[in-house]
């Protein structure tokens, strides 16, 4: 890399952080969902559709169609907005309905996505799916459309009733989708660097007609050459936390297999979970939750065994900067040669203020790797860009992977759709047969590099200060003049470029498997998962984080007093209520040290707080002895009683990722020790003489930002920590990452819907969440299921912590986080006989 570049590579690595996580517009349309496909529409779908307590649809039909009918109605009824939005999203139409957006917003998606291409890679693999494929997205997108025609766009019950831009889809619509939804971890949270990503102007003397914009650019696209994306809260959101446990036999009360998933997903928009029972009398049988706007079980339970998902640490995707040409800002060097650059011209259409329609015209530039990035500081300089391919832009097996998921008849089953598609996009596996066979297995679409390649990765991570500093942000950072860096083609991958099933990290145990977000590594918590894997499914024999280890140190706690009871063995009570214990790492390793210091020292002196230059909070000498009392007689539970969860969240959140994880010093007595992966990094650091004791100072502004916040130090988790649902203003237990709890909840714009949700004040310090009105909540535990396998069948309690329904004005809306807030678990009802004597039961039969 050249050195000139360093200074901007280097604010590349913000972006880099934010992300952990060939088209042209084909001109006017005869409506907003005007797309279809060749095949005939099918009539004589028919489903039953039984909704019980809090509002679950139970689905019965007699074909697969049939059930995708059922589901599509059923959820339309639900979330009808959630699907017509992103439809939207994807066809790159936003701006057509709804103008620019504050700040572009929409522009910038519209012609980001259009670039992805993803909607037209979709309709052109149509036609060669599987008849099951098909068959699911046209019930599916039937049901749907069935829905609206029975209700009218008027009477839907949702933000988006009576808008011109609700109408009919077709079933490449709904399977396109689907298709987005694979590029979370990659493409979608890149869509707003790839949008702004144009060419500098070329230097004075040198050529110019390869960086000139083509006729009829205009003014309007060169005015966004140069300005760095405006809304990044979106990329910094991703749903990347997850907690996933599967007990095998020998630590289940009676040898069934248990689980729980504990997926923590946004709690407003497209990204939130349905819960649904899908039936096909003897040959499915299949309750779960799926994203709204797609068909089928995501996470779930059949009558055999269960399984959910956890967002993997593993890569996505690569980026690569690539050398420039001197004076050609659109050529790259590759191996020394020239190569030039791709280039698409994109249309969008932009309704103006006074009704009329407009258009913009951008053109949008790739490298044989994929679209060119323009990251916040970075952007595209005379002599370097950026760049990436994307391990899911081909992923067309992926709704193949979860049909056959669905269709299972068995764990054997289930683990070989895995092998057979090796379609799953972001996630890890855990899952569990009724026998008690515990399954753990990453087989997330990773690129597959050579040794000689990741060897010399390694090397650039020990020499090159971006390419380690990218890798501490979890992004593969690759020199792309190099061809050395170039994925392979493997035998047995899903699709040129990949790690084959083969060399995929997965463990089958008796006892248990879990995971929380970290790599493969620790997939139990006594024994490490070894192998020769490649680095891009995520570090081995590195620090976990706090929440990792608290998830292990519940797993393999077998005491008399321990979460599982007097013998070590879970039922299924124990392991909801393990799930909800709401104890954090680490307050329960730090806090007594953190009390035993802060009495020796009464008062403690801290330096002004800045951000970006400007002064956050002044320098000022802050008295510890109260907020010292109030951490000495909390119990490190973050209940809505507990005064002390949040002052310990302030404090903790001072201290750097890097910190917590003991790569860098300050907080942490003993490093990190790869063979006591669970209980290292370990003890408070002791106080030096060199320098302020951290302990205290990040004390002392925990206290600040309390009084900057106007909260007094008693004030109890639930007078804080709340979510906004409708007006109503509902407690929430639970913790963040930096606190370790299982049971995680905060705040994020997780999802890109254009639906008005609650937003929340300024907080008062950078890395706080704590505002005048406390913490909002609106992402975090959602679907919370707790399964057990015995002699009668399956078992399940669940939680839809925000409920089954778009509608914020029915009770469900504000009931569902009530229930959660009071844990007030749901019993599921699974069998035919239960759901028919459930007594909020209510029927109907759908046909067309």
């Amino acid at each position: 890399m050249h050195a000139r570049t360093t200074s901007r590579l280097m604010a590349l690595l913000a972006g880099l952080a934010l992300l952990l996580a060939g088209c042209t517009n084909d001109g006017e349309r005869s409506g907003p969902a005007g797309s279809t496909d060749d095949r005939p529409e099918r009539r004589g779908y028919e489903a039953t559709i039984r909704r019980t307590t809090d509002g679950v649809a139970h689905i019965t039909a007699g074909d697969l169609g049939s059930l995708a009918f059922g589901q599509g109605y059923a959820s339309a009824e639900d979330h009808s907005c959630d699907l017509a939005d992103q439809v939207l999203k994807i066809r790159g139409e936003r701006s057509k309905w709804f103008g620019p957006g504050e700040n572009d917003r929409n522009l910038t998606s519209d012609f980001g996505w259009l670039a992805l291409g993803i909607d037209a890679r979709a309709r052109q693999e149509w036609p060669d799916k599987s008849d099951g494929v098909h068959e699911l997205f046209e019930g599916f997108a039937a049901g749907w459309n069935a829905y609206l025609e029975d209700a009218g766009v008027d009477g839907i019950d949702g933000w988006c009733a009576g808008q011109p831009w609700v109408a009919p889809i077709s079933a490449v619509d709904a399977y396109a989708y689907a298709r987005s939804v694979a590029l979370q971890a990659s493409g979608a949270r890149l869509i707003e660097f790839i949008a702004g990503a144009q060419p500098p102007a070329v230097t004075a003397g040198g050529p110019s007609g390869d960086a000139s914009a083509p006729p009829g650019e205009g003014a309007a696209t060169a005015s966004h050459r140069g300005r760095a994306p405006t809304d990044l809260a979106v990329l910094g959101a991703a749903p990347s936390a997850s907690n996933a446990w599967a007990i095998g036999s020998e630590r289940s009360a009676d040898g069934g297999g248990l689980l729980l998933a504990n997926p923590h997903f946004p709690w407003e928009g497209e990204l939130r979970f349905w819960e649904v029972h899908l039936t096909i009398p003897g040959e499915l049988d299949l309750y779960g939750a799926q994203l709204a706007g797609l068909p089928g079980v995501g996470i779930g339970f059949t009558e055999n065994f269960a399984w959910s998902h956890t967002v993997s640490a593993g890569n996505r995707f690569t980026a690569y900067t690539v050398d420039l040409v001197p004076g050609k800002p659109t050529s790259y060097l590759y191996d020394g040669e020239e190569r030039p650059m791709t280039s698409r011209a994109i249309t969008v259409q932009v309704r103006q203020p006074d009704g009329t329609m407009g258009s913009e015209t951008r053109t949008l530039w790739s490298t044989h790797y994929g679209p060119v990035l323009d990251f916040p500081g970075v952007g595209w300089t005379e002599s370097t860009t950026i760049t990436y391919r994307d391990a899911n832009i081909d992923n067309d097996e992926f709704v193949d992977q979860y049909l056959a998921m669905n269709r299972a008849a068995d764990l054997d089953e289930f683990i070989a759709a895995h092998q057979t598609h090796t379609g799953v996009p972001l996630f890890n596996t855990i899952a569990v047969s009724a026998d008690g066979r515990a399954w753990y297995a990453d087989t997330s679409a990773t690129p597959a590099l050579s040794t000689e390649a990741i060897a010399a990765y390694e090397e650039a991570k020990r020499t090159d200060p971006m390419v380690a500093i990218a890798a501490q942000n979890r992004a593969v950072l690759l020199d792309g003049s190099d061809s050395r860096f170039e994925w392979l083609d493997l035998p047995g991958a899903r699709d040129p470029g990949l790690v084959p099933y083969a060399a995929m990290p997965k463990v089958e145990r008796r006892d248990h498997v879990f995971n929380a977000n970290d790599s493969y590594w620790l997939a139990n918590a006594t024994e490490t998962l070894e192998g020769d894997y490649s680095p891009l499914h995520g570090p081995p024999r590195t620090a976990r984080s706090p929440r990792t280890r608290e998830n292990a140190v519940v797993l393999r706690d077998t005491s008399a007093s321990g979460p599982a009871g007097a013998d070590g063995r879970f039922d299924l009570d124990e392991l909801a209520a393990a799930s909800l214990a709401n104890r954090g790492y680490t307050s329960r390793v730090l806090k007594d040290g953190v009390v035993q210091r802060c009495r020796g020292a009464a008062t403690v002196a801290v330096p002004p707080l800045t951000d970006g230059g400007t002064e956050v909070l002044p320098a000022a000498t802050v008295d510890l002895r109260d907020a010292c009392e109030v951490l000495d007689r909390w119990d490190g539970r973050y209940e809505l009683d507990r005064v002390g969860a949040a002052l310990w969240r302030e404090f903790i959140g001072r201290f750097e990722p890097a910190q917590l994880l003991g790569d860098t010093p300050g907080l942490w007595a003993e490093p990190f020790d790869p063979a006591r992966p669970v209980d290292t990094p370990a003890g408070l650091a002791p106080t030096t003489d060199a320098s302020p004791d951290p302990v205290l100072v990040n004390l002392a502004r925990a206290v600040q930002i309390f009084q900057a916040a106007g909260h007094p130090l008693t004030a109890s988790l639930g007078e804080l920590q709340a979510a906004d649902r409708a007006g109503v203003r509902v407690p929430i237990h639970g913790g963040d990452n930096a606190d370790g709890v299982t049971n995680v909840v905060g705040y994020g714009a997780g999802s890109s819907t254009m639906e008005p949700t609650p937003g929340r004040g300024p907080t008062v310090a950078p890395r706080s969440a704590l505002t005048a009105d406390g913490y909002l909540i609106n992402n975090g535990t959602s679907f919370l299921l707790a399964v057990h396998f015995g002699p009668d069948g399956p078992e399940a309690k669940v939680f839809l912590t925000y409920g089954q329904t778009q509608d914020r004005t029915s009770p469900l809306f504000v009931g569902a986080t009530e229930r959660f807030s009071a844990k007030d678990w749901r019993t599921v009802v699974f069998k035919n006989e239960d759901v028919a004597s459930d007594r909020n039961l209510q029927e109907k039969t759908v046909r067309r």
